[in-house]
């Protein structure tokens, strides 16, 4: 993994971004492309407790498929930013059938440029490829744009510094605006299913930053450290109020619907607390700390309003 993550920032320094992460598309049938783009952004509506979605919006990497950013365009926002790090390989033959069966079942007339069903032919919706961290510092440093929502699911793991970007983030925000992430805590197959887990967690810090770094690996940034950064946004006055809903916990799995810990029921919570404490004397010593209660959790849904 040390090895990947050196050849990944060879590829990165010669400007190579490709790269087959975010292809959620390219396992999925024409239906289930389709189910999918819809279900995270009925999540998001969901979660976010939006009645609307409007103004302007930033989504963190959409991978390679801009259907979310289509049905909030459809929702009511005049233009979504879409800011990846990385350009992911897509199929666009299969992308247009996505296309087309999204815009059989939602108005996307208006969004389309022409006969081109590419994802660069629809108005109101552009990419900004960067790193969420050097794209988010300069929109909070000068104040352009500003966002009135800032959505993601399943990428703030896979950023170098998600903590600084969430920061940056939040002062992106307008007025009332709000941020909706979906974040997995989980290793994305680095040790499971051979192992437990919470087998990634035993690596020391200093191996695990170089086995990550580049490649987008996890970065093992946690519920506890994410709700330090949101009280102080909180405390600072960048933010007013913030929610973490749990989605998974170590050793029982989906928590369905999400909620907040202390909403979770006290015998689910215990087993998964034992299933972390069976393990916590291998994790390394930045964990060693850390309650069961906060390593239990193993993904979340962050809400947070300006």
């Amino acid at each position: 993994m040390v090895l990947e993550d050196f050849w990944w920032g060879a590829r990165l320094a010669l400007g190579r971004t490709d790269t087959s992460s975010g292809t959620i598309h390219s396992t999925l049938s024409l239906e289930e492309s389709v189910q999918y783009v819809e279900g995270v952004f009925a999540d998001y509506a969901r979660y976010g407790a939006v009645d609307r979605f409007r103004g302007r919006a930033a989504e963190l990497g959409p991978g390679d498929n801009v259907g979310v950013a289509l049905l909030m365009r459809v929702n009511g926002c005049s233009e979504v930013d879409l800011v990846d790090r990385y350009v992911s390989h897509r199929d666009e033959a299969q992308q247009k059938k996505i296309y087309e069966e999204l815009a059989r079942r939602h108005p996307l007339a208006d969004f389309r440029r022409g006969e081109d069903w590419s994802e660069r032919s629809w108005s109101g919706i552009e990419w900004r490829f960067g790193p969420a961290e050097t794209f988010f510092e300069r929109s909070s440093a000068t104040g352009r744009p500003r966002y009135d929502f800032i959505v993601s699911r399943s990428v703030l793991e896979h950023t170098y510094d998600p903590l600084f970007a969430l920061a940056g983030m939040a002062r992106s925000l307008a007025t009332a605006g709000r941020l909706i992430h979906k974040i997995d805590f989980r290793d994305h197959g680095m040790f499971t299913p051979a192992h437990h887990e919470l087998k990634f967690l035993e690596v020391p810090a200093r191996m695990y930053r170089r086995m990550t770094k580049n490649s987008g690996r996890p970065n093992r940034v946690l519920i506890h450290e994410y709700r330090s950064a949101l009280t102080r946004l909180v405390a600072e006055g960048t933010l007013t109020s913030f929610r973490l809903l749990v989605t998974r916990l170590a050793g029982v799995g989906e928590i369905d619907p999400h909620r907040e810990l202390e909403q979770i029921d006290p015998e689910t919570r215990r087993r998964s607390m034992e299933f972390v404490d069976g393990h916590r004397n291998e994790f390394a010593r930045v964990f060693r700390h850390v309650s069961a209660e906060d390593l239990a959790v193993t993904g979340v849904f962050l809400v947070a309003e300006r």
